[in-house]
């Protein structure tokens, strides 16, 4: 029998196992879709306000070859309708507005194109993205918006052609912007219907330059609406409870004797909406007994003619103050008032502690100035003091001038719930005096206080305040300064020592000195100040009326 030698064994052995290396790596390790070969990588898009880009990685087994990249731009993710398709020969590509919707949600696909010796590539498919958008339109003022009509506010803006207008439900409006409304920064528009939420779209010619939205006021069901030449005295006192009394544009007299609202709630609002055309000239406003309460808005108060000693006065009865009541609430809305000796409002007459209730007191987008006697009365603001309520609400204001601080509830009592004090974007200047705590006197009565989003300035405005602005000693209770601006706090009218705080919690506050003293009536931020976009969501702070 022939003999194998060892040598041809081993080499046998060998070949076998390559053919089998071979095969297995051909069958294994290379792809046979070239299409999933050169597929881009890692595809991204990073999008902003009016561009996106994408990036991608190069495709596998790439190496010294160059390539074309087609991409697609769809609404959805299956890409059954193409809005918009590109060419890059760059590992990028940037889309703008002038291809795609803003604030409209897409996906992108990306493949490398065939070449001579290779047949195009499977897509690489991205997240949805949208573009934000330019937003040149402002918040939307709460005293510019009425039943049928709003003034839309936008930053001056060279181009801007039109704003359409689209109801909830309904037949969207295109209103022309002529370069005069365009330079201006806004745009009164009429013929809406109450009670209705719009959006509105502000362009340049095709172009979206800002979205915003807001909700028409609801129709006002008017009892009667008065002239000047009227008498609202008389209407007043022969007004049934929740009367809603209209004043059409002019100026009402109040001043010559205090005027009583008895056991009944009424509402006292202009019809224009707006302060500036409708005056009320007052002495004084006093709720009498259980049941009283008022809704003032869109109303200029002035008290210099009657010589006020408040703006509004909670009393028991007329022959006797002291006797307990339980009030309705109260709203002070989108009005000027002005000139009181003492108290915008008084609410300390009852005999004991809780003698006097009310629910709630609302103050918004308002201006109150010059009570309080320079600082020097002995009367806060809101002198609550005995008064039991569960919230007092100010929003949207500004207050200067108000007296030698601005809310005292100082006198103990056990109360359910524990009352809340809320002050948010605000602007309180010039204020303080008779050794008064400048913000809040509640001493050992629990009271729940905060301020955010506000600027507060300029104390005192005569003599001293105390060396804390916040006396409030009870258990259990929060106080807190938020997102806030605070300067020229100090003890004593030209002094340097600040006022301290206490056991308020202080956070994300500045210290920015605006140019104001205690005798400024205007408070419009300077352009480009830290101050509008302290806030706490990224806005101004302060009293938005003087943002723009």
């Amino acid at each position: 029998m022939k003999k194998i030698t060892y040598p041809y064994i081993l080499k046998a052995v060998l070949l076998s196992c390559l053919t089998i290396l071979v095969f297995s790596c051909k069958k294994d390790n290379l792809p046979t879709d070239p299409a999933r070969i050169f597929k881009p990588g890692d595809l991204s898009v990073s999008a902003g306000a009016t561009s996106a880009r994408l990036k991608w990685t190069k495709p596998l087994l790439s190496s010294g070859r160059s390539y074309k990249y087609s991409i697609d731009f769809a609404k959805d993710s299956l890409f059954q309708t193409v809005a918009f398709t590109a060419t890059s020969d760059t590992l990028g590509y940037v889309v703008t507005e002038s291809n795609l919707a803003v604030r409209t949600k897409y996906f992108a696909r990306v493949k490398a194109i065939a070449t001579a010796d290779q047949p195009e590539s499977k897509y690489a498919v991205s997240a949805g993205f949208s573009l934000s958008g330019t937003q040149l339109f402002l918040q939307t003022r709460d005293g510019e918006i009425k039943e049928t009509g709003v003034t839309l506010r936008y930053t001056p803006t060279s181009g801007l052609s039109s704003i359409v207008i689209t109801p909830a439900t309904g037949t969207a409006v295109t209103i022309s912007l002529s370069t005069t409304d365009a330079s201006a920064g806004f745009k009164a528009i009429s013929g809406l219907i109450a009670g209705t939420k719009y959006s509105a779209e502000l362009f340049a010619g095709n172009t979206s330059k800002g979205l915003t939205s807001f909700t028409t006021l609801a129709p006002t069901a008017y009892t009667q609406v008065l002239s000047p030449s009227d008498d609202l005295a008389a209407a007043i006192a022969a007004a049934a409870n929740n009367a809603v009394i209209g004043l059409n544009p002019g100026i009402y007299d109040l001043s010559s004797a205090v005027t009583f609202i008895t056991q009944k709630t009424i509402t006292l609002k202009s019809t224009s909406g707006n302060a500036s055309d409708t005056k009320i000239n007052y002495k004084e406003i006093d709720l009498e007994g259980t049941g009283a309460g008022i809704t003032v808005a869109g109303i200029h108060f002035d008290g210099t003619a009657g010589n006020a000693a408040y703006f509004i006065n909670f009393i028991g009865s007329q022959a006797n103050n002291a006797v307990a009541a339980t009030f309705t609430n109260v709203m002070v809305d989108n009005c000027i008032v002005h000139d009181a000796g003492t108290a915008f409002m008084r609410g300390n007459r009852g005999s004991a502690a809780k003698d006097h209730k009310i629910t709630g007191i609302t103050v918004n987008n308002s201006v109150v100035y010059n009570f309080g006697a320079n600082g020097t009365s002995s009367y806060y603001a809101f002198h609550l003091d005995k008064m039991q309520f569960n919230t007092l609400n100010v929003t949207k204001s500004t207050f200067y001038n108000f007296g030698p601080g601005l809310l005292i509830a100082s006198t103990s009592m056990s109360v359910d719930p524990v009352p809340t004090v809320t002050v948010s974007s605000c602007t309180l200047n010039g204020f303080g005096g008779s050794a008064k705590y400048a913000l809040l006197d509640a001493n050992a009565n629990p009271v729940n206080f905060s301020i955010q989003n506000s600027i507060i300035a300029n104390t005192p405005k005569s003599g001293t305040v105390n060396a804390a602005a916040v006396r409030a000693s009870a258990a259990g209770i929060a106080l807190s300064i938020s997102n806030s601006d605070c300067f020229n706090l100090v003890g004593s009218l030209g002094g340097t020592t600040p006022l301290t705080f206490g056991a308020t919690a202080l956070s994300s506050n500045q210290t920015v000195a605006l140019p104001w003293t205690a005798d400024t009536n205007d408070f419009t931020l300077p352009a480009g100040s830290a101050l509008r976009t302290a806030g706490s969501t990224g806005g101004a702070i302060g009293d938005p009326r003087w943002t723009y």
